[in-house]
């Protein structure tokens, strides 16, 4: 019986393998025009750029190691040994880890320095025959430290390479691993979801850090990425990418680490969201001798629909809110890493209440009568688009 059992189990993991469609792992890429990369992408570009000569220190290398790890019954990764001639091989799938975003604030409070760092990228399959996307998962990744000084460039420059490279569920690299161990291919007819709009109005942008404040552009497209983000981890859902910045004239570019361009096409989704970022609040809730507890609250307005048919699925203010204590003493506080943890915090909840009904949180997150109506159609429609 035990023998039956084994070969039983060989004869499954066979018919596994003989249907697993192969990917190549092309590695790294800037998102953009290349020419522009310098400027949009400073400290991630200058360590690109360090590595060249070197091989084994480039991302594209990071990423072909790591994925060695990654158990995906359905694909087969293939390592690429040499890049630059992948456009003549056999395979017409790429996974491609594209960097679309780099954030980066510094501000004084008293004492001491905040630093703030977000990398938002995309974990794609691609068909570099068809130059059109498969399925994309987007990913973003955060720091905040605290330094008495003003942190250097350098010690800035250590932060995004630490984001990137770090092992755990924090690494951009990571994230891409993980995105890809769990990546599905599309069945014919399978919908696309996309955040379309990503917005921050001036009552919240006016309590972001000065240096987020003047690249509003980038603000938004850091609440649209993160949601989608999010969204994508905790539903299982391919996305495509946010049209904020992305594409261009329904063509995204990107140059992979080699040094190969490629123009793929970004057609609008079947269904949207679009994410607006209303306003922050921080009250009081208690004091103590320990120190003092805020409540700071994030609002918002998601609204998910069909535009093919002007159909609205969900629209709703929707609020959140997360206890974070200042110490006694101290004279001042950056609230803004707390705003971002109740932002976070939003979409965590929300996505969840995606996945299970019954949730407690969104009866009184949300300002809509029938949230509950809004989420049944809202979890179909999700469901629908795996």
């Amino acid at each position: 019986m035990k023998t039956t059992k084994t070969i039983v189990a060989l004869f499954l993991c066979l018919v596994s393998h003989v249907h697993a469609v192969e990917v190549t792992i092309a590695g790294f890429a800037f998102a953009g025009d290349f020419k522009s990369a310098a400027e949009r992408f400073p400290y991630t570009y200058k360590l690109f750029r360090d590595a060249k000569g070197q091989p084994k220190k480039s991302f594209s290398y990071l990423i072909n190691d790591r994925m060695k790890l990654a158990a995906n019954s359905l694909l087969e990764f293939r390592s690429a040994e040499n890049t630059v001639n992948l456009k003549s091989g056999d395979q017409a799938l790429m996974a491609v880890l594209v960097l679309t975003g780099e954030t980066v604030a510094t501000e004084n409070f008293g004492t001491y320095h905040k630093t703030f760092v977000n990398l938002r990228g995309d974990a794609l399959i691609f068909d570099y025959k068809g130059q059109t996307i498969v399925r994309s998962y987007p990913v973003s990744v955060v720091l905040f430290d605290a330094t008495p000084e003003k942190p250097t460039e350098v010690r800035i420059s250590g932060f995004v390479e630490d984001l990137i490279r770090r092992e755990d569920g924090r690494g951009l690299v990571t994230q891409f691993v993980r995105r890809m161990s769990d990546a599905t291919l599309p069945k014919e007819g399978t919908k696309t979801v996309q955040v379309r709009k990503g917005e921050v109005l001036p009552e919240a942008l006016a309590l972001m850090p000065e240096a987020l404040r003047k690249n509003k552009t980038a603000v938004d497209a850091m609440i649209a990425d993160s949601f989608a983000s999010v969204l994508s981890a905790k539903v299982g859902i391919s996305m495509l990418p946010s049209s904020i910045g992305h594409a261009v004239g329904g063509v995204m570019s990107m140059r992979l680490e080699n040094g190969d361009d490629y123009k793929l096409k970004v057609g609008e989704g079947d269904y949207l969201f679009d994410v607006t970022l209303n306003k922050f609040a921080k009250i009081k809730a208690s004091e103590s001798n320990v120190g003092t507890a805020y409540v700071y609250g994030a609002y918002t307005t998601i609204r998910f629909y069909e535009p093919a048919l002007n159909t609205a699925y969900l629209e709703s203010d929707i609020k959140n809110g997360e206890t974070a204590v200042v110490p006694a003493g101290q004279i001042s506080s950056d609230d803004f890493a707390a705003y971002q943890d109740a932002i976070r915090g939003l979409y965590l909840k929300l996505s969840d209440a995606f996945v299970e009904p019954g949730s407690k949180w969104i009866a009184t997150a949300a300002s809509a009568k029938n949230i509950e109506s809004q989420l049944n159609s809202t979890r179909e429609v999700l469901r629908s688009c795996k």
